[in-house]
């Protein structure tokens, strides 16, 4: 017996009920991942070049000056941070100062980690989907046979091959949901690495320049 071929709009049809969440859990993986790839890009290289150029002037005391560096480093999202740690806490004692540091990091880490959740989401749930496509698949198949009251495995096959295509379709948005979910992970926390190393820099060059400006006023 001839297979009968479908197009690919009536397999969608036919396999709605998991066909067309996976395509949505499809579009909204893409835009979690390409919208927190562009929140993330440049905050490791920024912060390493702005603390680069504030810690000379910070480790001699030259507070003013270093106020000018964050000034003209306006789209580093740490010259911020800096700024208003010198003009806001500038009588703050030293260990203050990293707790404040520190804050700043959390709530930085905090919302770079915004919708990545959704991702871990799609990627447990997709397979399941197509699981459950799989299945009603399945279950339509031995219907229309029953119904039809004639065929063997030829005309089981068939309807089951087609149903497997959910199953297929669920997996790969899931391994494809898993793998972005991985990579921003691991961004975050290379960001938050960056962030903590470059934090420390400042405060060491902070606790000197405080150390040396001591110094030549006594």
């Amino acid at each position: 017996m001839e297979m009968h071929h479908m197009s690919i709009l009536q397999l969608l049809n036919d396999g709605w009920i998991a066909t067309y969440p996976l395509i949505l859990f499809s579009i909204v993986m893409v835009a979690v991942f390409g919208e927190r790839l562009f929140a993330m890009s440049g905050i490791a290289s920024s912060a390493k070049a702005v603390t680069n150029l504030v810690v000379p002037p910070l480790s001699r005391g030259d507070i003013p000056s270093a106020v000018q560096v964050c000034e003209k480093q306006k789209k580093a999202s740490q010259s911020d941070v800096y700024k208003k740690l010198l003009d806001e806490h500038r009588g703050t004692a030293p260990d203050d100062m990293l707790e404040i540091l520190d804050e700043k990091r959390f709530e930085e880490i905090h919302d770079l980690k915004n919708h990545i959740w959704m991702l871990g989401t799609i990627g447990s749930s997709a397979p399941f989907i197509g699981l459950f496509g799989t299945v009603v698949g399945i279950i339509k198949s031995f219907h229309s046979m029953a119904v039809a009251g004639t065929g063997g495995f030829a005309v089981v096959a068939g309807g089951i091959s087609e149903a497997l295509v959910a199953t297929a379709a669920g997996l790969i948005v899931a391994i494809l949901a898993v793998i972005a979910y991985n990579y921003l992970q691991v961004r975050v926390a290379n960001i938050n690495a960056v962030l903590r190393i470059n934090h420390a820099k400042f405060f060491h060059a902070l606790k000197q320049g405080r150390v040396n400006d001591g110094a030549r006023q006594a």
